[in-house]
């Protein structure tokens, strides 16, 4: 069994939105939610009431107050929110193809259907439906099939299919189509569009022109561009009335806000009807590409380019651009699918981490270093479109390892936005750029000052930033440290130099410090951020001469790298900060429900206070295990060993990352039955409709995440920064028959296929490669294959 599918067998309204977020599609320019194509329960997408900003993005909920959510996104279309600041904009809605059969309407609410099945078939990065529909006058088999195309990223297809299976009557049953565009949507309940206005152009074509409210865009001076207000979309819809000989003629009809298509008609038993409807999407950020190697889609002020793309695929069928379509993701899943053999047929790991990668894949744009992949993968409106650490520590590797040039373009994205980290060092007072915790597309920090906790000390991302440009550097070979990167390392570390604090003893200290564990603030030298830092600051030293660093400054650069404090306890256990030992007991057994019996209910943090979280040693996830895991080669197993006894006590796992990082060295240190455990929980956060899921998006970093305990955990490979000849030594779950994958090392490609006791590696690079397996050193030549 191939197991590329992601089925929906019944509809239910408490999951639709789950499946949203599941089912998007996307071409790495134009994402689309999976609602359906008509409205269930007509539900309003146009509420008027913006969100203000909470402790934790994720506090806000679309699901409590809606049944489903429309979604249509192209990353880097920010405007500003009054609560929380700049965010990534829903779009109009452009995939309605709204059925009405007897003058009933198809609404899976109300309707009586039968058979009904969703499939994501991920393969082809395609989304189809089936259904029968019963209506008072006679059953329909509907059929609704969609893809963002690969080949043509700002075209969305969409065929629907309506077969008349009996009538009640002699006469023939009557459907009517409805289908158009809706720019009558919200975001985060806030109204974007200074200027919305729909037109008909066409006897077939109706046009959306919106744009949005002004954000502060920034020069290089860092002086406010942009006064005329913020990006314009563009969309243009053709709705086609395949083969329908008694089609009525398309009559137009205009909302507020909205333009659609009508037409009836009349079908005997055993007719189909066949709508198809093509949607192209462009921006006036588009414009801007061209001097990035990316062809330019002229717009000019109107939908000239939009139209254009509907002009262009106007004399090929649906099979033939879906074609063309499955060969770009053919290319996709080639370098870049794992292929699970598991020893237990109900195992779900293959469909699971295929869905991971086939969201990885969808969300990339590619060529386009103005953005990199969003916290909730282009598929939601929480966490408002913004780019976190997840990119430099979960996304890149994925990236780097199976396609090296789009991880360029995510690393790139950080020196494309060094003016807006400049900026956020300034208006801190300090010298240098420090990277935002929640970043829009020019490099504002965008967390709101009510989560000022985040905001302001979680600042170990700007030593990340300088840690995924050393990971790239490491695994390509290029001169990307002395070149693209220098000015923006050197600019960092000089905020370094002035966010430390000396103590009597002139020894720097970072205080005031979160690190990733976000249930411990206000620290001092935690040993995550540290370790980073100095990391960061050695660097500097080595390649600041390249971005303008003086003598002076290297020296300094050095000098606090070499003496940045780690602080260890009496058993020699690293500890998370200075104050760790002296926090309270977490109390779980007594406060948190279930927890005594061994089954928590829900997180930790949802039955205790904030102050009670920042006083007492309960850990979001765990520091020190992260960063044992990005420095592995630095610790002992047995210092490891230690490490996970001591905090493993005290670790929620309330985030959703958590899992994975403790997964990977779990794998490393003979702990095979946590990890699989652990593994299997962090699998599933997006597949778990029942609680919710991908409701509000992806997890994209544990997308991510889930890639790398694959191949770094269960394969146990060391990344590049860990080792300079490639090298595995694999743990591969008793559940597993048998895992195989692409991997591309130093600009060599390979295909690793693991068994218990067996290594394949074939070299597919013309030159030869030097590998270490299982502690045993050997070389394979250009074209072989080493078997162990």
């Amino acid at each position: 069994m191939e197991k590329w599918t992601l089925k929906e067998t019944s509809f239910r309204a408490e999951t639709a939105m789950a499946y949203e977020g599941l089912f998007t599609l996307g071409s790495g320019y134009l994402h689309t939610r999976g609602s359906f194509e008509e409205n269930v329960g007509n539900e309003p997408q146009n509420i008027t009431n913006p969100r203000p900003a909470f402790a934790n993005a994720s506090a806000f909920k679309h699901g409590g107050v809606q049944k489903t959510k429309w979604g249509a996104y192209v990353p880097g279309v920010f405007a500003h929110h009054p609560h929380l600041n700049e965010e990534l904009v829903n779009l109009p809605c452009f995939l309605s193809i709204e059925p009405t059969a007897a003058g009933e309407k198809l609404d899976l609410l109300t309707s009586k259907i039968s058979d009904y099945e969703r499939v994501l078939n991920m393969k082809t990065a395609s989304l189809s439906r089936n259904l029968t529909w019963h209506t008072k006058e006679g059953d329909v088999k509907v059929k609704f099939e969609r893809f963002v195309s690969g080949a043509r990223p700002h075209l969305s297809v969409q065929r629907a299919e309506f077969t008349v299976v009996r009538t009640l009557h002699p006469t023939p049953l009557q459907i009517s189509i409805k289908s158009g565009i809706d720019a009558d949507v919200r975001t985060n309940g806030c109204d974007h569009f200074v200027a919305a206005k729909i037109e008909n152009i066409s006897e077939n074509r109706v046009k959306s022109t919106v744009t949005t409210n002004e954000t502060p865009y920034f020069d290089k001076d860092n002086k406010i561009t942009n006064t005329s207000g913020g990006d314009t979309i563009y969309t243009v819809a053709e709705v086609i009335a395949v083969g329908a000989e008694r089609a009525l003629p398309l009559q137009y009809q205009q909302e507020t806000r909205r333009g659609y298509f009508t037409a009836d008609f009349e079908l005997n038993a055993g007719e189909t009807l066949v709508i198809e409807k093509r949607a192209a999407v462009t921006t006036s950020r588009d414009l801007h590409l061209t001097s990035m190697g990316r062809q330019e889609v002229p717009t000019e002020g109107d939908l000239v380019g939009c139209e254009r793309i509907l002009d262009e695929a106007k004399n090929f069928t649906f099979e033939q651009l879906f074609s063309e379509h499955k060969t770009c993701w053919e290319k996709r899943w080639e370098i870049s699918d794992v292929v699970i053999e598991s020893n237990d047929k109900n195992d779900n790991s293959q469909e699971a981490l295929r869905s991971s990668l086939f969201h990885l894949l969808r969300c990339h744009v590619t060529g386009d270093p103005r953005v990199a992949i969003d916290a909730k993968g282009t598929a939601g409106d929480i966490y408002y479109g913004r780019f976190f650490w997840d990119t430099e520590i979960y996304l890149v590797p994925f990236f780097l390892y199976t396609d090296p040039e789009r991880a360029k373009t995510l690393v790139d994205f950080r020196i494309q936005t060094l003016a807006g980290a400049k900026r956020n060092a300034e208006r801190g007072g300090y010298k240098g750029a420090r990277f935002p915790w929640e970043s829009d597309a020019q490099g504002n920090d965008c967390c709101p000052p009510g989560n000022w906790q985040y905001r302001d000390h979680e600042i170990h991302i700007t030593a990340d930033v300088v840690y995924a440009f050393a990971h790239y550097a490491a695994n390509t070979g290029s001169d990307y440290l002395k070149n693209e990167a220098a000015e923006t390392i050197v600019e960092t570390a000089r905020f370094w130099l002035d966010r430390v604090d000396y103590d009597e003893n002139e020894i720097p200290h970072l205080l005031g410090i979160m690190g990733p564990d976000e249930y411990t603030a206000l620290t001092s030298d935690n040993a995550y951020t540290n370790f980073m830092v100095a990391f960061a600051l050695k660097l500097a030293a080595e390649y600041g001469k390249f971005g303008g660093a003086t003598d002076d400054e290297i020296a300094q650069f050095k000098d606090v790298a070499d003496r940045m404090p780690i602080y260890v306890n009496k058993d020699g256990i690293i500890l998370q900060c200075q104050e760790f030992e002296h926090f309270a007991d977490p109390q779980f057994a007594k406060l948190w429900k279930g927890y005594a019996e061994g089954k928590p209910v829900g997180h930790y943090a949802q039955y205790v206070p904030q102050e009670r979280l920042y006083r007492t040693k309960c850990l979001k996830q765990a520091d020190v295990l992260m960063l044992m895991f990005l420095f592995f080669n630095d610790y002992t197993k047995e210092e490891i060993l230690a490490t996970w006894d001591y905090y493993a006590p005290y670790t929620t796992h309330d985030s959703s990352l958590s899992l994975g990082a403790h997964a990977m060295l779990a794998n490393r240190i003979g702990k095979e039955d946590e990890a699989w455990a652990m593994f299997q929980k962090c699998m599933g956060n997006d597949l778990d409709v029942e609680h919710e899921g991908a409701a509000e998006g992806i997890h994209i970093a544990g997308c991510g995440m889930n890639w790398q305990m694959v191949v770094f955990g269960a394969a146990g490979i060391l990344n590049a920064l860990q080792s300079d000849i490639f090298t595995l030594n694999p743990h591969l779950p008793k559940q597993w028959k048998k895992v195989s994958f692409p991997f591309v090392w130093k600009g060599q490609s390979l295909y690793i296929s693991l068994e218990h006791g067996k290594v394949s590696i074939e070299n597919k690079s013309d030159k030869p490669i030097e590998v270490v397996v299982v502690d045993k050193k050997t070389t394979i030549e250009a074209g072989k294959i080493l078997l162990m």
